[in-house]
């Protein structure tokens, strides 16, 4: 189906809007205005539920004359692990802005297909246009406050803020969007997407893509907050935004923008449509996994020592059994047939490759770095 980005998802209108309360964020007014994703037991997953609540939290901002200045974060271990499309929380994909469970919305709608034409127009909307422009065009200045993980949409989330704060546990994935391309330079960025790995926050510092890196949370709060007050008693900077917005698009930012608008939403509909193969060998579109893996490869290969959180993720990961919690997902009640024998044929692809080049399953890969580091493995994963 071909869609038109000029008004399907360009005007696209949530139908909770606006919000009489908030139920996936925390919405501070004030001089300086907080808006907290709080999700903490889904890791702050930005649902399309989350992220119309998000959109009307920052409307409120722009709109009221007291804020001076917006700081955004996430409550609970992390920033935000990204996008809700792994069918592992209740309102993950196809759920949409409405309340409604899964369940409801498949009552509600006369099949799957219909449903999900529906997510993905809201996905255009959300993903390709509020968090690339809208965000990005905030009146008052914004300032994130990243800790912990922070991956592709959250990614992209943060880096459409004007100021990016972090703390030194900060883990970053999802360079291959428009905006690390822009922030970090192509050349770092494809470095990034191609290895698929995590950028660590004295990483990201050094690429750019972050201003400042404090030692805990405790410290990137109380140094984000007072320079939003710096910010505020300035005067808010308005006049250098509207420079940088300006000097952005002459660089041809929104140009790229727009040719890019139809060969991502065409990948992520073939993506979804045949089950996203790669998710296989690890949870959700992030390959979480792969990239710890690869991250860890990063730092054996120069010689230096794996960070001990690093090591400590990738036991995690060897615990979990990934692929079955994917597996789950893709057959949850209510799937059309022909959605679920693509999924089927997706995984079998999927093992029928890795048999034929000769490439192991991630925990195996894991399992070998693992053991030729002289590195604990957990027990139930030895078994």
């Amino acid at each position: 189906m071909a869609h038109d980005f000029g008004t399907q998802a360009r005007f696209f209108k949530n139908s909770m809007f606006p919000y009489k309360e908030y139920k996936r964020i925390i919405y501070e007014p004030g001089r300086i205005t907080r808006i907290k994703m709080n999700r903490p037991r889904y890791l702050n997953a930005q649902s399309h539920a989350m992220l119309g609540e998000l959109e009307d939290a920052y409307d409120r901002a722009s709109q009221d004359p007291e804020c001076r200045v917006i700081v955004v974060s996430g409550e609970g271990r992390c920033f935000s692990a990204g996008d809700d499309t792994n069918g592992l929380t209740p309102e993950s994909a196809p759920c949409l802005t409405t309340d409604e469970t899964r369940e409801e919305l498949l009552e509600r709608f006369p099949s799957e297909s219909a449903l999900w034409n529906q997510y993905n127009i809201e996905h255009d909307y959300f993903i390709s246009w509020w968090l690339n422009q809208k965000l990005l065009r905030v009146p008052k200045p914004t300032v994130g406050m990243i800790h912990g993980y922070c991956i592709m949409g959250a990614m992209l989330h943060a880096t459409s803020l004007d100021i990016l704060f972090c703390s030194e546990d900060a883990m970053f994935l999802g360079a291959r969007q428009l905006r690390s391309m822009w922030d970090m330079g192509p050349r770092k960025a494809l470095e990034l997407a191609y290895e698929h790995r995590y950028m660590t926050a004295r990483e990201a510092l050094e690429s750019r893509l972050v201003n400042r890196v404090f030692p805990d949370f405790e410290t990137l709060e109380r140094e984000t907050l007072a320079f939003a007050e710096r910010v505020a008693a300035n005067g808010g900077g308005l006049n250098a935004k509207q420079t940088y917005l300006r000097t952005l698009d002459a660089q041809g930012y929104s140009g790229v923008y727009y040719d890019d608008l139809k060969p991502w939403a065409d990948a992520w509909r073939s993506g979804a449509a045949s089950g996203h193969a790669e998710r296989f060998e690890g949870r959700g579109m992030a390959r979480s996994p792969v990239a710890y893996y690869n991250l860890a490869q990063y730092y054996l290969s120069q010689g230096r020592e794996v960070p001990e959180p690093v090591i400590e993720a990738l036991q995690r990961g060897l615990v979990r059994d990934d692929r079955e919690a994917w597996r789950r997902a893709l057959n949850q009640s209510g799937r059309e047939p022909e959605r679920l024998a693509r999924a089927a044929a997706t995984e079998a692809a999927w093992d029928e490759r890795l048999q034929r080049e000769g490439i192991k399953d991630i925990n195996d890969r894991i399992r070998d770095m693992m053991e030729s580091q002289g590195w604990k493995i957990p027990e139930r994963a030895s078994e």
